[in-house]
């Protein structure tokens, strides 16, 4: 679906969810029809409905529960219907029994919620058939509103899950330089940082959504990279939140001087050449093996010298957010050495199956 076509369609109350519901309860009614022609027609438009969700995953569980009380709640109403008549007393067992085995099983509640609408409407509609009709079709209905799930989709989703990491290592590093050139007061490069965590976490979610939908088929590979960028930005994050907590404990003349925050902004220009590298279509301004460098010197440099400045107290705490620093450092390197093999390896790969049908070839002659 176009994005503009579908912005268009938005205004009008044509929501994509809306498209998704109207598609697989007309397509389930459409199938059902054919199959099995005017009996419980409305069983599987009626499943579609209600386990259509915003995400595949979200619809496949609902789908799965919906199922499994259908499955529960209609054995022990034949077998209870077997033995006893339609009354309160064969409902009131019914229900205990089968609400009672759901939650000693520990099943989820809306599964335990489905045992008791079954049970009610199999002993309602009691014949021998009913039950294995309503399972047919709810399960046809659950298939296509999965497969609905998987084919609408929004527009560039690949492309908005991209932006939204990108967007989220440019802030972590702007909250890096922040969290120095603020001191000890950093409140908005905390905000920064928060937020960046935030996008982070967002795009993680979206891209093992995008796992479960057909348009991720043609840009699996670059879903692939993007998920272990996404995760080395994670553990960058992590490492800037100790950070941010040891320069709580610092001196204020330590946490907001020139130096730390010199050393802090060549990190955080690391990380969003990294960010800018891998997650964009950009030129970077410099090599990241360069920049990588010269933020490891200066932490070094500056950190010789406070040894020879500091008591042993400030020492220590100053050695925790060095030593959190050069972890950052690190995971960027990891992060750009893996980017950098997995996108030699298809190279490295054709050339190998060249060297191998050539050798091939010559044995042949030979």
């Amino acid at each position: 679906m176009n994005e503009g076509l579908q912005d268009r369609l938005e205004k009008f109350g044509l929501s994509l969810y809306m498209i998704r519901i109207t598609l697989a309860a007309s397509l389930s009614w459409l199938a059902v029809h054919s199959l099995y022609g005017d009996h419980y027609l409305y069983f599987a438009p009626l499943a579609a409905i209600l386990i259509t969700q915003g995400t595949v995953k979200a619809s496949l569980e609902k789908g799965c529960y919906r199922l499994l009380g259908i499955v529960l709640g209609g054995t022990v109403s034949l077998i209870v219907g077997r033995f006893l008549d339609i009354g309160i007393v064969s409902l009131l067992l019914i229900l205990l029994i089968g609400i009672g085995v759901a939650t000693a099983c520990r099943i989820n509640i809306q599964a335990v919620t489905q045992v008791g609408v079954t049970s009610v409407l199999a002993l309602t509609f009691y014949h021998d058939h009913y039950v294995v009709w309503r399972l047919a079709e709810t399960l046809i209905g659950v298939l296509i509103a999965i497969l609905i799930n998987m084919i609408v989709v929004p527009p560039k989703g690949f492309a908005k899950v991209k932006g939204l990491a990108l967007q989220g290592s440019l802030l972590l590093a702007d909250s890096l330089s922040g969290l120095a050139s603020a001191g000890r007061n950093g409140e908005p490069a905390r905000d920064m940082l928060k937020r960046s965590g935030g996008l982070l976490a967002k795009s993680s979610s979206l891209q093992k959504e995008l796992l479960y939908t057909l348009s991720h088929y043609p840009c699996r590979k670059d879903l692939r990279g993007l998920t272990q960028a996404t995760a080395h930005l994670q553990k960058v994050h992590f490492y800037i939140q100790e950070i941010a907590e040891e320069l709580k404990l610092l001196p204020a003349h330590y946490a907001g001087s020139d130096r730390m925050n010199e050393v802090m902004a060549a990190a955080a220009d690391c990380i969003a050449l990294y960010g800018t590298k891998t997650l964009s279509d950009a030129e970077a301004r410099q090599p990241l093996p360069e920049c990588l460098r010269r933020a490891r010197e200066l932490q070094l440099s500056w950190f010789s010298e406070l040894q020879a400045e500091c008591p042993l107290t400030a020492i220590r705490d100053l050695g925790a957010v060095f030593s959190h620093l050069n972890r950052v450092l690190d995971v960027i390197e990891q992060a750009d050495y893996t980017a950098v093999s997995a996108a030699a390896l298809p190279v490295r790969s054709r050339s190998a199956r060249s060297i191998r049908l050539g050798s091939k070839g010559l044995s042949h002659k030979l």
